[in-house]
Order: C-alpha cells, then sequence, then structure tokens
C-alpha cells in the first residue's frame, strides 16, 4: 500500500459474505435452507439452482454481459422460490442470529475502529439486508457509520411478496442507486479502500474519482485464481488473514 492515506478524507467499501464472514461461513442465502420447518421442495430447488449457478459465476472465462444476465435470472428465480414457499418474515429475522454466520477474525475491531475515526463503511452485498443487520447487530458492531445497500425483501401480512428494490448481484455493483444520504455523508470524502473477495467487487462504487486502494481476500488456493486477482486487486490476502492486517496497514501507512 503505496498511497498515503488521510483518515479524514477516508472511506470503506466493503462486500459481506465471505469477506466481512469467513470462506466457511453460510451465507445470507443459504442460510435461509436452515429456516426450521421452511419447505423441503425449496431447499431442493433452491440447492439446484446454485449448483448451477455457482459454477458460472465461478468462470473467468465467461464475458461480462453474459454472466451479468446470468447472474441477474438466478436471483430473480431464487426471489420468486421465496415468494412460492412463503417465506415469513419473522423466520428471516430469526435465522440472521444462527452461529453458521461468522464473522472474519477482526471485523468487530475493524468497525469500532471506523466507528471511532468518523470513516464510513458502506457494505454492498448480493445477501440479504436482514441478515447482514442482524449479523453485526448479535456482535454488537452496527454502529451508526455503517450503511448496508443489500437485497431488501417487501413483506405483507408478514410474508415474502417481492424485493423492495431492485436486484443486487454479484456483477451489478456499480449500478446501484446510491440514498442521498450516503452521498451527503460522503461529500468530504475522496479515498476509498475497497474490500471484497471476488473480482467483481472490484466494481463496487457509490462515489465517482475516489483514489482507490483494491483488497481482496483470496479464498481459495488456485494459482489461476491469484493470477486472476493480481490484475484487479493492489493489496491479496489468503482466506486466513483478519481484519487486523486492513486496520494495521491504515494505521501504518
Amino acid at each position: 500500500m503505496n498511497k498515503k492515506i488521510s483518515l479524514n478524507k477516508l472511506y470503506i467499501i466493503a462486500d459481506f459474505d465471505h469477506t466481512i464472514t469467513t470462506i466457511d461461513s453460510q451465507n445470507c442465502w443459504g442460510i435461509l435452507s436452515k429456516i426450521p420447518n421452511i419447505s423441503p421442495n425449496y431447499i431442493k430447488e433452491s440447492r439446484e439452482n446454485h449448483k448451477y449457478y455457482f459454477k458460472i459465476e465461478q468462470d473467468d472465462k465467461v464475458d461480462y454481459e453474459t454472466k451479468n444476465q446470468i447472474m441477474r435470472k438466478w436471483y430473480e428465480e431464487h426471489v420468486e422460490l421465496l415468494v412460492k414457499y412463503k417465506l415469513k418474515e419473522k423466520d428471516l429475522n430469526q435465522i440472521s442470529q444462527d452461529k453458521s454466520i461468522v464473522l472474519r477474525e477482526g471485523v468487530p475491531e475493524f468497525l469500532k475502529f471506523t466507528n471511532e475515526n468518523n470513516i464510513p463503511v458502506i457494505i454492498i452485498s448480493a445477501g440479504i439486508s436482514n441478515i447482514i443487520e442482524g449479523t453485526l447487530k448479535k456482535h454488537g458492531c452496527l454502529y451508526k457509520n455503517i450503511y448496508i445497500l443489500s437485497n431488501i425483501f417487501r413483506f405483507k401480512n408478514g410474508q415474502i411478496k417481492s424485493l423492495r428494490n431492485k436486484i443486487i448481484h454479484s456483477l451489478n455493483k456499480d449500478k446501484l442507486e446510491v440514498p442521498p444520504k450516503i452521498k451527503d455523508v460522503l461529500k468530504e470524502k475522496d479515498e476509498v479502500i475497497l474490500i471484497g473477495d471476488n473480482v467483481g467487487d472490484t466494481l463496487m462504487r457509490v462515489k465517482e474519482n475516489s483514489k482507490t486502494i483494491k483488497i481482496g481476500f483470496l479464498n481459495y488456493e488456485d494459482n489461476n485464481k491469484l493470477s486472476y486477482f493480481q490484475k484487479h486487486f493492489d493489496i491479496i490476502y489468503d482466506k486466513k488473514a483478519s481484519f487486523f492486517n486492513i486496520i494495521d496497514k491504515i494505521k501504518n501507512t
């Protein structure tokens, strides 16, 4: 990290699943299969979809536009399954407390550090806002400097009806509708540390023309993946690395 960091100019953009959480952690969509009394047919169909679409998501040979369309279709189909099998809001909120969602080491300390230093943290996730909020609350680190841009469900009479916002998936994080509140918070900020575990995360944007340092967690031991990451990230950590590494980089630069 050769660029000098100014704390009063800095903000953070971070992915959630397998970035803020560990590679072994359950992700926001996968955790829904653990809801008690969820339909076995939902579990079967969602896992079949995951098996098919995840391979495409991880295939670096598929061109961006093709993959973008396929990812949108995957998420649309998953929401349709949740509507079909009548996901309940109370069940969604309860499952966010499940122990199988595991924060990466140093995350609570990192978020506390950003809060104490007035560094806004924007979490941009293809996951589910309720799950992310519930997880951070459980660990006592949902601070006022944290803003979450993720998929939000619309419920009626306690049962899911649709998404409240446009689908956020792994490849459209540069095309989000950024709320005025976040734009206002970032008015005087023009340096950003971007943190993700997927090359698609390097597209995350909430503000143009910021000086950007891109940090990637490489969760797989794969030389081809490493070469691909090296083309897109400035700093690469392996799956065992913690957010203490990032705190140290910020403090010592």
